[in-house]
């Protein structure tokens, strides 16, 4: 899960290649980058500050050093990866980030990020199968230690059922996994890592 910069303090982070970095704060951060130019110390440019919410850095292709740096004596909350998302104190303050939408289609899959906003919503045509990311997929979206876990519903916006499935590797499934076939109905999932690479999904409500 996240990791925090203390009050008024800052860190350096390495992000690599391809990934990116998701900075939360209920207060003010400022986020900058470090350059080297051959033969000059090495100086930063400020990429933007963060006030009361999160804003995300990135990606970088090549990979990049980030200052993160508190400037309101507010803690600093901050993930690295694919699809970083600050999970800590967003449900405690009732941020919502805006609702991942799966299409409608014969084959169905939620992308990392789609579960992390917390909120998914689909209109399917028939009753349709949703595959859940591979363990590996989950791995590289964020920072995660063994039983660290996160909360998430669906909701079906017609008449047809919803059902969440297994990812293809390192992600499995516990409970009875389908929404009801009535539109407006949700089901509540608990997703959490269990070892490396290795997920499971359970169904709560």
């Amino acid at each position: 899960m996240s990791l925090i910069v203390s009050p008024n303090g800052q860190v350096s982070v390495t992000v690599p290649a391809n990934e990116s970095i998701a900075v939360y704060t209920q207060g003010q951060a400022q986020v900058s980058r470090v350059l080297g130019f051959p033969n000059y110390p090495n100086q930063t440019a400020l990429l933007g500050t963060v006030t009361n919410g999160q804003t995300v850095f990135g990606p970088y292709a090549g990979g990049a050093t980030i200052i993160v740096e508190s400037v309101s004596g507010q803690p600093v909350l901050y993930e690295v990866g694919t699809n970083p998302v600050v999970q800590q104190w967003r449900l405690n303050s009732q941020v919502q980030v805006t609702p991942a939408v799966i299409a409608d289609g014969g084959s169905m899959a939620f992308g990392v990020g789609d579960i992390l906003t917390g909120l998914v919503t689909a209109t399917p045509t028939t009753n349709r199968s949703i595959q859940l990311p591979t363990g590996a997929a989950m791995e590289a979206a964020s920072y995660w230690l063994t039983d660290d876990s996160f909360d998430w519903s669906l909701i079906t916006l017609a008449g047809f059922a919803l059902t969440v499935t297994a990812g293809a590797s390192g992600h499995t499934v516990v409970g009875a996994m389908a929404t009801a076939a009535t539109s407006g109905s949700a089901a509540r999932f608990r997703t959490r890592k269990t070892d490396t690479n290795t997920f499971v999904t359970y169904r709560l409500s």
